[in-house]
């Protein structure tokens, strides 16, 4: 299967500030033909509050060039094999088109725009606005250099002034790659960070597609049951199936484990564990899909919309 989003990329910084790649070692034996062979390997920015709270009060600067170039660095170190797509999630640091530009020549191939937070491009499920001036530049760069535009934590204002933008571009005959790369279905579970059916039905219009994220609390909420979890899970895949088609869903885990290695701990859980999760997303998707779907869902239609011309 391709994992369409877990922070892979910020999970490599947090073992080069430790000197210590053991956490690291231990999850790259999840990637593997039998199980994950494939990733959207993201670094993730939050704004300066909870940065300091990760990194400490010594943080005075956040330089997401150099984040980005030493973490894709021990990647390409570690984990050579794995079919990548590095990504940004939050661009609140990264400071004009020009450094977008740098970025994109150290191998950025996929960008969300916004965390949870409104920033100086536009805003996440937290703020109220839309996407600013300079998002829009920024976005038409980001599209011009080919790097796709991944829409979940826009709030709704966001999305709809981005979904309006990618088709102006396409309009103007320019190529874009569209997904959503960790949401799920707001009618089966409302959560602001889930995507209500036009919402849906405006990326299944673009020809994106969207990750069904195992997150508990985007999926039923926190406290569910395992059991619980995973039948709600396997609603959120069927109402996106309905609504998008078969061939524009994929899977994402935005697998958390690691923030109570190396943090406190978000308190949510995740309906699979990894090191299964490709055996375990079968048996469960096989309660409702046939084989040929279930290779659409887990790997096809990824790889041939995002993946098929960056892996070499």
């Amino acid at each position: 299967m391709i994992d369409m989003h877990y922070d892979l990329l910020s999970v490599i910084y947090q073992c080069y500030l430790r000197m210590d790649y053991s956490y690291l070692e231990e999850w790259l034996a999840n990637y593997n033909s039998d199980n994950v062979s494939g990733v959207i390997a993201n670094l993730y920015f939050m704004n300066k509050d909870e940065m300091i709270e990760e990194f400490g009060e010594s943080l005075t600067e956040i330089n997401v060039y150099d984040m980005f170039k030493k973490a894709t660095e021990v990647f390409k170190e570690y984990a050579s094999g794995l079919d990548v797509i590095f990504s940004i999630e939050g661009c609140d640091y990264i400071k004009d088109v020009n450094e977008l530009e740098g970025l994109y020549e150290l191998g950025l191939r996929n960008i969300l725009l916004v965390w949870n937070n409104p920033n100086k491009y536009g805003s996440g499920n937290r703020g109220s606005y839309g996407l600013t001036d300079e998002g829009k530049e920024f976005l038409r760069k980001a599209i011009d250099l080919g790097i796709s535009i991944d829409l979940s934590h826009m709030n709704e204002k966001t999305f709809k002034d981005t979904i309006e933008l990618i088709k102006e571009e396409k309009e103007a005959g320019k190529s874009v790659k569209v997904l959503a790369s960790h949401s799920n279905s707001y009618s089966v579970c409302p959560h602001l960070r889930n995507l209500d059916d036009d919402e849906l039905r405006a990326l299944k219009e673009l020809d994106g597609i969207v990750g069904v994220v195992e997150y508990s609390e985007f999926v039923l909420d926190n406290t569910a049951s395992d059991e619980k979890l995973r039948e709600a899970y396997l609603k959120n895949v069927r109402h996106i199936v309905d609504i998008m088609g078969i061939d524009n869903v994929g899977v994402a885990s935005d697998d958390m484990t690691f923030d109570n290695y190396f943090f406190s701990g978000l308190g949510g859980k995740m309906v699979f564990d990894y090191k299964t999760i490709k055996s375990d997303l079968v048996e469960l998707l096989s309660t409702e899909f046939n084989e040929e779907e279930i290779e659409k869902i887990l790997y096809k239609n990824v790889y041939n919309k995002l993946f098929k011309e960056e892996v070499k």
